[in-house]
């Protein structure tokens, strides 16, 4: 079917694309003015006893301190793994989600072939308000450094057991919002998807009407053909 025969079709059953395109705009207008979401990625460093961050030795790549780190987020999430995508560094809206929680080690691999290379646990939070993202960071850290110190205290001394530390800078919230070029962008997507499904509706109802208008032709040249039939025998 042609551009032409597409457009006569729209053009004849004009309803469709102004339904299409009166619902579509509405949406539009509902998801712009939802507003951006508040987002954090905060860090939690677990090192060797009395160790600073600052000091080179420090033990967050010691193997034995990244598999302690890996059973306290283990312990955070009810034993699940994790949520992974293919690169570590996809933030966590990217994915669509509005509120939500992850929590696990950073991954420099993929999602086939995980490589944890630091001793560090990392908070992603999504959410609608700053106040819920704010709440969530301050449960989700404190409750890092609880099963950290709970799960050392049995088995080590005071003076010997891991050290777990925020990453201060990390403790940021961040307000992630559509730009006008993107919401421009955005608009004009909504309307071209809107164009070609009203454009599909429309070129799928001509043919529909045509076929039941042909389905009506065809008992009126029967009897003529069979009268025909007759009168030569």
């Amino acid at each position: 079917m042609t551009v032409r025969e597409i457009l006569i079709a729209m053009l004849r059953h004009w309803y469709i694309p102004l339904l299409l395109l009166t619902g579509t705009g509405l949406l539009t207008v509902m998801l712009a003015q939802d507003g951006g979401i508040y987002t954090t990625r905060t860090v939690v460093s677990f090192m060797l006893p009395a160790a600073t961050s600052l000091q080179p030795s420090n033990g967050i790549r010691d193997t034995s301190i990244i598999a302690f780190a890996g059973t306290v987020a283990q312990e955070i999430n009810n034993g699940r793994p994790p949520a992974r995508y293919s690169t570590d560094d996809a933030p966590f809206y990217g994915a669509g989600v509005r509120e939500g929680v992850i929590v696990g080690l950073p991954n420099a691999g993929n999602q086939w072939m995980p490589y944890y290379p630091r001793a560090e646990i990392d908070i992603q939070i999504v959410g609608r308000t700053r106040e819920w993202v704010e709440a969530k960071q301050t449960e989700l850290v404190d409750r890092v450094l609880e099963v950290a110190e709970t799960q050392q205290s049995a088995v080590a001394a005071p003076g010997s057991r891991i050290t777990a530390a925020v990453v201060p800078l990390t403790l940021n919230i961040e307000h992630v919002a559509a730009t006008r070029s993107g919401m421009v962008s955005a608009g004009v997507a909504m309307l071209a998807a809107a164009l070609i499904v009203s454009g599909w509706l429309c070129v799928t109802v001509e043919r529909w009407r045509s076929a039941r208008r042909t389905r009506r032709r065809a008992p009126a040249g029967r009897p003529s053909s069979r009268l025909l039939e007759g009168q030569t025998t």
